[in-house]
């Protein structure tokens, strides 16, 4: 038996929660639907809890990109990057301003990863 998939770039293209998104206080809790790759380096589409305002629409369905706040949080938390299934809380704890013209935007994050999931290496910090 065979399966006929079909997927639309535009179906997140769209909806990256950007910079624009992010400022202290903005926090969001998703679950990880899958895993791809852009240009900029790994990113991850996530279904929200709640809906989010972007360009004036209400969306669950968003992106989230190859932030240099996310892979730092990552790695705080001994996780190399997010597994499918992940649940995850993020909160925009502050902007940092950079000599490279965007802010960095720094952030805080919780991972619920099923334990059936293969485990990374843990934070040693506990």
């Amino acid at each position: 038996m065979t399966n006929k998939l079909e997927g639309r770039s535009g179906d997140v293209a769209n909806n990256f929660l950007g910079s624009e998104f992010w400022r202290p206080g903005v926090a969001i809790n998703a679950t990880v639907v899958r895993k791809f790759e852009s240009i900029n380096g790994l990113c991850y589409a996530l279904e929200t809890d709640e809906p989010v305002d972007l360009h004036g629409d209400s969306t669950r369905e968003v992106a989230l990109g190859n932030l240099t706040g996310v892979r730092m949080d990552l790695q705080s938390a001994g996780v190399e990057d997010l597994e499918v299934g992940d649940k995850i809380a993020l909160e925009c704890t502050g902007l940092q301003p950079t000599f490279k013209g965007n802010p960095r935007i720094d952030f805080k994050i919780q991972i619920d990863r099923n334990s059936s999931q293969p485990e990374r290496s843990q934070n040693a910090a506990g």
